[in-house]
């Protein structure tokens, strides 16, 4: 049998397989903060396909940090009997969930939050044009007490552990980064108080929900930005969540404003072209070129970066990043550089993408072309959440 489809364990929780379907934003809540029908039809279909574990994207610990709008909001008790029908759907089908837990710092859109975004310090985003506002210690505080309370409501609801979101330039990520923490407080200037942030979250969380609840973090092992986070810092962060007792690791990379570094593959220019203004699509045009460059698709983007980190801790490592052959895939698990491999835009386009690996064990099942068409549509357009491939607009072939 393919390495692909052995057991593992993350922290007491048992997976029946190697595949983790990682978490996305799905812009498929109502107004009034409900899960919507959709919502669960595409959880269940993903259960149904064979992943071992699935992460829903982006519970918002808050109202100031909702960085995409139709997304969850876990800030009061009222969201546990809707998430109680989502995790027992994907338990019928011998699944485990995860919920991931983010918020979004300085990345909100400040019509959707109703204030100006929050960051550690005030620098602005050259994307959006938006300076944040500085975040003061009192506020700091309240968040690391929602993420914990968000983390013994998903609990409740039946979910198998948590996520927390430190990576793509979110609010954990901007505390990380030198580049988003300009702080002269205890909150920031020396690696060990950037990290201060998302160590406290983790430690209020495990006071709520005990010892035996599997906590997992997303980081960037590299921002791709300057004065980001850079691989050293990422090595030294995870040595420290491993002797705190973090129960696995998934490495990503990249920020909303390195372009697509996150997400590779093609850029749909027309699609972003339909969101912004003239001056702003003067500068994409200027810069066409270097996002281009830096979103040149690449079989597991993150797999150097994620080995190094692998080498300095005893955690699982999940691998996310441009992960499309299954041969890839079975060589770095086989060679100890990961643990898990994740994928999301795959999963968005094939939700039986592992059931499909089991029937034809000989073949090359995945389909998507990285057009990153559901990046734009679903992050910026706020468009539910599926594949809005077109093969009349996208003229790039799949790269392999």
């Amino acid at each position: 049998m393919s390495i692909l489809f052995t057991p593992t364990k993350i922290g007491s929780l048992e997976l029946k397989n190697r595949f983790v379907c990682s978490a996305t934003v799905e812009c498929m809540v109502s107004e009034d903060n409900r899960i919507t029908k959709e919502y669960i039809k595409v959880y269940h279909g993903l259960s149904k396909g064979g992943a071992g574990l699935i992460i829903p994207g982006n519970y918002f610990v808050n109202g100031t940090g909702v960085a995409v709008a139709k997304n969850l909001v876990i800030d009061n008790d009222s969201v546990i009997v809707d998430l109680q029908k989502l995790t027992a759907i994907v338990h019928e089908n011998n699944a485990r969930i995860i919920a991931q837990l983010n918020h979004g710092g300085r990345q909100c859109d400040p019509k959707v939050i109703g204030q100006t975004p929050l960051c550690p310090s005030p620098v602005r985003d050259w994307l959006t044009g938006i300076r944040p506002r500085e975040i003061k210690t009192i506020e700091i505080e309240e968040i690391i007490k929602a993420f914990a309370e968000g983390a013994w409501r998903v609990k409740q609801a039946g979910f198998d552990g948590v996520q927390l979101n430190a990576a793509h330039g979110y609010l954990i990520n901007q505390f990380l980064s030198a580049r988003t923490n300009r702080r002269k407080d205890d909150w920031g200037g020396s690696l060990e108080n950037r990290f201060r942030f998302l160590l406290e979250i983790y430690q209020a969380i495990r006071s709520k929900v005990g010892k035996e609840f599997p906590i997992l973090v997303k980081i960037n092992a590299q921002d791709n930005i300057k004065n980001g986070v850079i691989l050293p810092e990422s090595i030294a962060l995870s040595k420290k969540l491993d002797e705190m007792g973090i129960d696995a690791i998934e490495i990503s990379g990249g920020i909303k404003e390195t372009g697509f570094t996150t997400t590779k593959g093609d850029i749909p220019e027309d699609l972003l072209l339909d969101n912004i203004n003239i001056l702003q699509g003067l500068l994409l045009k200027l810069i066409k070129g270097k996002l281009e460059r830096a979103a040149q698709f690449q079989e597991g983007y993150h797999l150097a970066q994620a080995t190094a980190i692998k080498k300095s801790v005893s955690v699982p490592i999940i691998l996310v990043g441009g992960l499309r052959k299954r041969v890839v895939m079975e060589n770095l698990l086989e060679q100890g550089n990961a643990d898990l491999v994740s994928m999301s835009r795959p999963f968005i386009r094939q939700p039986n993408l592992v059931n499909q690996f089991l029937k034809h064990p000989d073949s090359e099942c995945i389909t998507c072309v990285n057009c990153n068409r559901c990046t734009v549509e679903i992050t910026i357009n706020n468009k539910p959440l599926r594949c809005y491939y077109s093969s009349e607009r996208v003229r790039g072939k799949a790269k392999q």
